[in-house]
């Protein structure tokens, strides 16, 4: 199976020389601690823990495989008993990660790992059972991105209603503006747009309801939020069905549209094709202006230790430095991205900072989409919408088909619905 192999840091040639000369690693006082992923950007951030952590006694090599390739590379060691001492783990729930946790291919790090600079809402991400598998490294978060310049131009504030949403598409279709970029042929954004939506309409209470079993996705309340989405599309780009995430990335960088619903991920693109380009983030509105609006937050992926590594605590070393803020800050300055705990210090980047500060503060417990309940069975509420929400917006079927289908969906494995 073709991997991405990295070289090895100087220090660790150094350590592995001591070996070949016959003074070997436990004479020097120096563990190494191998650690697998499929983020080939995460090779800097490894070198700088593992020159931080060697005056302790402990040094890392990483490795990173192809992203498609890495769960069964995993999978195929950690059965064979040759998998690395420590690896990344995706979000819960997911049977990929469930599955290394009902073999008990990971350790849980309650006893061992303080958790104090996570969120509630992160930390269940990577939790089952009551029991904690890992840390998390980085968090993603989507909502509706804007351009600034646009809007000073024509004196925009941000909404903080779905009407006030309405009325800039209005001002800036009126001015020859086009108001919205969607790319709707990626069926996946579709299904984002619809889940940041929902933390805010209906709202996180009813989704709590839903999995509560009070009510069901074939309910009016659901409904009203495709309504509004299909209502919406009027001020979206002319034949935005045919165009994908990457003409969206590229059309919002080169002010062709003044709004997208999208990640924050996108930043590091925005900027290579603009440099200049001067944009901002707000939550997509509730209807009610009392209504505290909230983001949709998700957790990239975790740091887990192998329950077969002959390196535990060297490897809990490398664990507990990953759980500092100072760690948190390293992670954001190197990758650009937005770490996944709480009080560290983010790059002089405007964007970054801006939606850090919502996902310490304004993060949605309770979500339909990615790192939700709902992706614990299948088919998910992501299966449905991707498929849905193309055809809704192709005009094939009408706003309820999109609730009626999740319901549909999950009546068949979610127990309160079924």
């Amino acid at each position: 199976m073709k991997k991405l192999l990295y070289a090895v840091p100087v220090m660790l040639l150094a350590a592995h020389a001591s070996v070949f000369a016959g003074g070997g690693n436990e004479e020097a006082g120096v563990g190494e601690v191998t650690v697998w992923g499929w983020r080939t950007q995460d090779r800097p951030v490894w070198d700088a823990v593992s020159e931080t952590l060697s005056s302790r006694g402990v040094t890392i090599e990483y490795q990173a495989f192809t992203p498609t390739e890495y769960d069964a590379k995993l999978q195929v060691s950690l059965q064979g008993g040759a998998a690395s001492d420590m690896f990344l783990t995706r979000r819960l729930p997911g049977d990929r990660t469930q599955s290394l946790i009902d073999n008990e291919y990971i350790i849980p790090l309650d006893a061992d790992v303080d958790f104090g600079n996570f969120s509630d809402s992160t930390m269940n991400s990577i939790t089952s059972g009551g029991n904690i598998y890992g840390v998390p490294f980085a968090v993603q978060v989507v909502g509706i991105f804007y351009n600034k310049d646009i809007f000073a131009e024509y004196d925009i504030d941000e909404p903080r209603t779905w009407s006030e949403l309405v009325s800039i598409a209005e001002t800036l279709e009126a001015e020859g503006i086009t108001p919205f970029f969607m790319s709707g042929k990626d069926a996946w954004t579709l299904a984002m747009q619809n889940a940041m939506s929902g933390v805010n309409i209906p709202g996180e209470a009813w989704i709590k309801d839903v999995l509560e079993g009070k009510t069901t996705f074939d309910d009016p309340a659901y409904h009203d939020l495709n309504t509004r989405l299909m209502d919406l599309s009027r001020y979206y780009q002319p034949n935005f069905m045919a165009n994908t995430a990457d003409e969206l990335t590229a059309a919002f960088a080169l002010g062709q549209a003044a709004m997208v619903f999208y990640g924050v991920w996108g930043e590091t693109s925005y900027r290579e094709l603009n440099p200049d380009f001067n944009y901002g983030f707000f939550p997509v509105p509730p209807v009610d202006r009392s209504a505290e609006p909230k983001v949709y937050v998700y957790m990239d992926g975790a740091y887990a230790i192998n329950s077969k590594s002959s390196n535990t605590e060297e490897s809990l070393e490398v664990i507990r430095y990953t759980t500092t803020t100072d760690y948190g800050t390293l992670f954001s300055e190197i990758t650009g991205e937005i770490t996944a705990m709480n009080g560290a210090r983010l790059p002089d980047n405007e964007i970054l900072q801006i939606c850090y500060e919502y996902a310490q503060n304004s993060a949605a417990v309770y979500t339909y989409w990615v790192g939700s309940p709902f992706q614990a069975g299948s088919p998910t509420p992501y299966n449905i919408l991707s498929e849905y929400m193309q055809t809704m917006y192709l005009g094939d079927v009408p706003p309820e088909t999109v609730g009626m289908k999740i319901n549909e969906a999950l009546s068949s494995w979610f127990e309160p619905i079924r």
